[in-house]
């Protein structure tokens, strides 16, 4: 998990470099002293409409916010790394503050598959919701997940099962879920719908060197008492991040 943090924090420094750098290069520019490239009238024009400039969003991570809610949403992250820079790993783990999803997921079943001598290709993530969110504690083995959202259903606690979304609500918060490393023959047997996890709601991306999705991230499963497909005709999906 440190070698996960370490290029987390690397990914967010050069991120930082380059808005930092923009930022003195434009001031630089309108003083006259260098010269507006294309790069930088195109990032100018994009600040004067409060929108992200586009040669930050080449070294972020998928974000489709405005101007103010990804300045936001990036100081929310930097501080969030912070606190586990001084105070160790958090209880609770934002998987929607990771640039690498997929990288931070596979370390920590690498974890496990360490602890218990078990090749990591033989597991995969069983997944259970998580009943009280504040008094839950760090499970032994895999990781309490928070800070996702749901399109186009809701979490019904009290049925502890997926439920029709409430009039004129587009997204709702997702449960505390614990992703629990497993063998997949020893997964809870109960039906589930297999949501599917996107970074952002254009629920589309391009394929990695990694072999990993820039978009896509895994499918989830969460209880349900009606029929997968029934959420399979909504559209049902889970974001990490909502574009305001």
């Amino acid at each position: 998990m440190n070698t996960v943090f370490t290029q987390e924090l690397d990914r967010f420094n050069g991120l930082i470099k380059v808005i930092r750098q923009s930022c003195v290069d434009l001031k630089r520019a309108i003083k006259g002293e260098v010269l507006l490239s294309a790069d930088l009238e195109a990032a100018l024009n994009s600040l004067k409409l409060g929108q992200t400039p586009a040669m930050w969003l080449k070294k972020s991570y998928p974000s489709l916010k405005t101007l103010g809610g990804y300045q936001k949403d990036l100081l929310e992250r930097l501080g969030w790394f912070q606190e586990w820079l001084e105070k160790g790993i958090p209880d609770k783990l934002w998987i929607t503050r990771f640039f690498f999803t997929q990288g931070f997921l596979t370390g920590a079943k690498q974890n496990y598959a360490r602890k218990y001598n078990i090749a990591i290709d033989l597991l995969d993530y069983d997944f259970e919701v998580v009943p009280n969110e504040e008094e839950a504690v760090p499970p032994e083995d895999g990781i309490n997940v928070v800070g996702m959202f749901m399109e186009g259903c809701k979490w019904n606690g009290p049925m502890f099962s997926l439920d029709e979304s409430e009039p004129k609500i587009l997204y709702s918060t997702c449960p505390m879920v614990w992703f629990r490393p497993s063998k997949p023959e020893d997964f809870k047997k109960l039906q589930t719908y297999e949501c599917p996890i996107y970074k952002t709601s254009l629920r589309k991306g391009v394929l990695m060197t990694t072999g990993h999705s820039t978009n896509f991230v895994l499918l989830l499963r969460l209880p349900t008492k009606m029929s997968p497909d029934h959420w399979i005709l909504r559209g049902v999906a889970i974001l990490c991040g909502l574009d305001d």
